[in-house]
C-alpha cells in the first residue's frame, strides 16, 4: 500500500513536531518492509531514496501563513489522487477539509495547549486552530498523540471516542548520548561556541509558555547566593520573546543565547552543561528534557502536564514558579557530588523508557490496521 506523508514541517526550523517526524522517518526503513512511502516536502534532508519517494514541491511566493491552508486543501488532495495514496500521515495536526474518497487519514496531535492555556498564543492563531482542529480530528480515521496526558486532554476537550486515539511517544535522536561516545573534538566545540566554563542549559522555543523568564529568575537567585553558574539558552524566538530578550540583555555577562545549533553541536552543549533547566508551564511531551536525560546530565523540570510522565524519577521537579526550590536543588547538585552522580544515573535510566523503534512500530501498526480495513 502507498502511504503519503505531509513532511512540510521539515521545511522550517526544527521544533518538537519536526523532531518527531525526523526520528520516525529515520526508523521507518528498519520497521516497515511492505508499504511504499511518499514524502511531500521541499526539505533537503538526506532521506533514504531507496526507501522514500520524495515528491519535491515548488515553493510559493505567497507568505506561508496564506499559502499553507491553500496547499493543504487544494494542492495536497490533487497529489494524493495523482500518486494513488492509500493513507495520509499528517504529523502536524491539520488535514485536508475536502473529501478524500480513497485515502485514509492518520493525524498527530502533539498537544492542545492553545485550548488549555490561551494566554500563551496570539489571538489569530487560537482562532485558526479553534476552527480547523476539531474538523481535522473528525476527518481523521485515527489520531496519534505523544503522551497519556495529551490523550486525556483530547478526550476531555474534544469528547473523542477513546478507540480513535493511539499513543506513540516522542523520542530523542540517538545523537544525544553521553560525551564519551561522541566523536567531535571537544576543544574545537568549545572554541566554536565560546561557552562559559560552568553553565545551566535551557533548550526550547524562547517564549512565554516555556517560562524562560522563570529560568532567568532562578539564575538570579543562584548568583545572589554565590553560585558561579552561567546560563546558555538555545531556541528560536517565540511568543513574548521581546520581553524575554530585554531581560536577557540585562544579564549579558552571565548569559549566552543561540537561536539555533545543529544536532552535533547541541549534543555537545548538553554534555558540557552542569545541569538542564526546564520549568515550562505546560508540555504535550517535552523532548528537550529527554535529550538531556539521554546525555546523562541532571534535569530539573516543572511538575506539570506531560513532564511528570516523561521525567518521572529521572529528574528533580517543582511547581514552575517555585524558583527558590529549583535554585536550592541546583545548589545541592553543586555541593554534593554523590547527589549529582545519582541524578546523572537516574537521568540515563529514565531515558531508556523511550525507544524510537517501539514508537515507529506502533505507528506502522496503526497504518496497517487502517489499510487492512480499506482492502
Amino acid at each position: 500500500m502507498r502511504i503519503g506523508i505531509d513532511a512540510r514541517v521539515l521545511d522550517r526550523a526544527i521544533t518538537g513536531t519536526g523532531r518527531y517526524l525526523l526520528n520516525v522517518l529515520q526508523e521507518l526503513p528498519n520497521v516497515d518492509k511492505q508499504n511504499e512511502y511518499y514524502l511531500f516536502t521541499n526539505s533537503d534532508y538526506s532521506f533514504d531514496k531507496s526507501f522514500f519517494k520524495v515528491i519535491s514541491l515548488k515553493l510559493s511566493v505567497l507568505p506561508v501563513k496564506i499559502y499553507s491552508p491553500f496547499w493543504l486543501n487544494f494542492v495536497l488532495p490533487r497529489l494524493l489522487k495523482e500518486y494513488k495514496i492509500d493513507l495520509l500521515f499528517a504529523p502536524n495536526i491539520l488535514v485536508p477539509m475536502v473529501r478524500l474518497e480513497n485515502t485514509k487519514i492518520v493525524s498527530v496531535v502533539h498537544d492542545v495547549i492553545p485550548r488549555v492555556y490561551e494566554k500563551y498564543y496570539p489571538y489569530l492563531y487560537r482562532m485558526y486552530l479553534s476552527f480547523f482542529l476539531p474538523r481535522s480530528l473528525k476527518k481523521s480515521d485515527k489520531v496519534i498523540t505523544v503522551s497519556q496526558h495529551s490523550k486525556d486532554d483530547l478526550l476531555r476537550i474534544y469528547n473523542l471516542d477513546e478507540k480513535k486515539i493511539g499513543i506513540a511517544y516522542n523520542t530523542a535522536s540517538n545523537i544525544f548520548k553521553p560525551a564519551y561516545i561522541l566523536n567531535l573534538e571537544k576543544a574545537n566545540f568549545i572554541s566554536e561556541l565560546n561557552l562559559p566554563k560552568k553553565y545551566l542549559l535551557y533548550v526550547g522555543v524562547v517564549e512565554k509558555r516555556k517560562n524562560v523568564l522563570g529560568v532567568l529568575k532562578i539564575l538570579d537567585i543562584l548568583n545572589a547566593k554565590g553560585s558561579d553558574l552561567n546560563l546558555v539558552l538555545v531556541g528560536k524566538p517565540g511568543y513574548g520573546f521581546k520581553n524575554i530578550e530585554t531581560e536577557m540583555k540585562r544579564r549579558t555577562g552571565v548569559i549566552r543565547y543561540f537561536s539555533f545549533l545543529d544536532d552535533q553541536l547541541l549534543a555537545y552543549t548538553y554534555n558540557n552543561a552542569f545541569a538542564f533547566l526546564f520549568p515550562s508551564y505546560y508540555e504535550g511531551f517535552g523532548i528537550p528534557p529527554l535529550e538531556a536525560m539521554q546525555c546523562g546530565i541532571p534535569v530539573l523540570s516543572s511538575n506539570t502536564s506531560a513532564l511528570v510522565e516523561v521525567v518521572e524519577k529521572g529528574g528533580l521537579m517543582h511547581d514552575p514558579e517555585d524558583y527558590t526550590a529549583f535554585a536550592n536543588d541546583i545548589l545541592k547538585l553543586e555541593n554534593d557530588q554523590s547527589f549529582y552522580n545519582k541524578m546523572k544515573y537516574n537521568a540515563l535510566e529514565q531515558a531508556k523508557k523511550f525507544n524510537i523503534n517501539e514508537t515507529t512500530e506502533k505507528i506502522v501498526h496503526i497504518f496497517n490496521q487502517l489499510l487492512a480495513a480499506k482492502k
